[in-house]
């Protein structure tokens, strides 16, 4: 049986949420809030932003780990 490391876990775990985050931001929220001209558009498209960042970030730091081979 394989089981993974708690920390490697975490990471893709964090990696799945902040995907899901940036689905969801593009697809309704920051879409609706334009459509609406509300003022938290603004505010959405900055967050949209951060969370790609972030989907970066985790994405380096676990393809990292792949390629020194300790990501298990």
């Amino acid at each position: 049986m394989y089981y993974m490391k708690n920390v490697n876990y975490d990471l893709l775990k964090m990696l799945h949420s902040k995907l899901d985050n940036v689905w969801r931001l593009e697809k309704f929220y920051v879409r609706d809030a334009k459509k609406e001209k509300c003022q938290s558009a603004t505010i959405l498209d900055q967050i949209l932003k951060d969370e790609k960042k972030h989907v970066k970030l985790l994405q380096n730091i676990i393809q990292s780990k792949i390629k020194k081979n300790i990501f298990n």
